[in-house]
């Protein structure tokens, strides 16, 4: 782009790139195409840009997946920043390096070609392993092989993980007590899809949700299916903080989990809430503190215990050949 672009004019491209995306997403396009009518409509706008708003992720999101994948390939944080991000976009003299084409490539799920890299001559020189890794647009690529009709392109952490609370915002209004639809929508659908979609955006969207659970508890009862779920979403947040490396924000999280199972006679998940209080101490070398909640965990487990439905497993340290890598310690599910 040769004219500088003013910031209001940014804000009002971005309401219309989302209005855009709507309109195509109910139409059934794919992200490419999406991208396409983007840049149809909004001349302004670059082909890594479109990319990017066709997914819905603002420049953060991005941010935020590049650096799990590095972290998922046993690397350090890249020094990628949103302003790196909008130069890129945005200025024609500046282009990403070899190593973060690839990640923008896996992390958009698309080719260097789509969103218009394929120009620098040191991305034209990929070798044929980074080239498998990218994927060139295979929806696929680095992901586990699902029933995913073929051909179509899967549902984005923007677009999903934001319609599950609409949801869930829409069942509190049907079902104001709380039922099946909410115990489903409240904390099944985050813990089942726990790996899915970057952590910070999850630990995000989770608190909302939570947020949005915590409004309408009803005052002075106790025992509620809400409460419940207020609990399971404040386990959740626990595990999430601890893989996001705060483990004090793990330890409060875990311990309103505690407190409200307590409050609404969830043995199992007073039990489950313990044992990841337990892991936390642990990790952080508090090991009296570890024995203490291990065993009211123990004590508080009910007979032929299992944990709640879909549960992630309390969080645990790393081993040490993950420590060695700096990789975090990952999330696992208890059957």
């Amino acid at each position: 782009m040769t004219a500088a672009i003013t910031r209001s004019r940014r804000a009002a491209i971005a309401r219309e790139a989302a209005l855009i995306r709507r309109r195509c997403q109910r139409t059934g396009f794919t992200t490419e195409h999406i991208a396409a009518a983007i840049r149809q409509e909004l001349a302004e706008v670059t082909e890594l840009e479109a990319w990017r708003l066709a997914l819905g992720w603002s420049r953060a999101d991005t941010v935020a997946q590049i650096g799990e994948l590095y972290v998922a390939d046993g690397l350090l944080l890249p020094g990628l920043s949103e302003s790196m991000l909008c130069r890129w976009e945005h200025d024609p003299e500046d282009w990403p390096g070899q190593d973060y084409t690839v990640m923008l490539c896996r992390a958009y799920r698309a080719s260097p070609q789509q969103l218009g890299l394929h120009k620098i001559p040191r991305v034209r020189q990929l070798s044929s392993w980074t080239a498998e890794l990218i994927g060139y647009g295979r929806s696929d690529a680095g992901v586990a092989a699902s029933g995913r009709q073929e051909g179509t392109d899967p549902m984005t952490t923007d677009a999903g993980v934001p319609s599950v609370r609409e949801s869930l915002q829409l069942a509190i209004l049907a079902e104001p007590s709380g039922g099946p639809l909410i115990d489903e929508l409240a904390a099944d659908h985050y813990h089942l899809n726990y790996s899915k979609h970057p952590l910070p955006v999850l630990f995000r969207e989770v608190r909302a949700t939570r947020s949005l659970l915590a409004s309408v508890l009803p005052a002075d009862t106790d025992g509620t299916e809400l409460h419940r779920q207020v609990g399971r979403l404040s386990g959740l947040l626990g595990n999430l903080a601890f893989h996001l490396d705060d483990a004090a924000g793990a330890r409060t999280h875990l311990g309103t989990a505690v407190a409200y199972a307590n409050r609404c006679g969830d043995a199992a998940l007073l039990a489950w809430a313990y044992g990841a209080q337990s892991m936390v101490a642990r990790h952080t070398g508090n090991l009296t503190a570890a024995l203490t909640y291990a065993e009211r965990g123990a004590a508080a487990a009910p007979p032929a215990w299992s944990v709640p439905n879909s549960m992630p497993g309390p969080c645990s340290g790393p081993s040490p050949s993950r420590a060695a890598t700096g990789k975090p310690p990952q999330p696992s599910t208890w059957h």
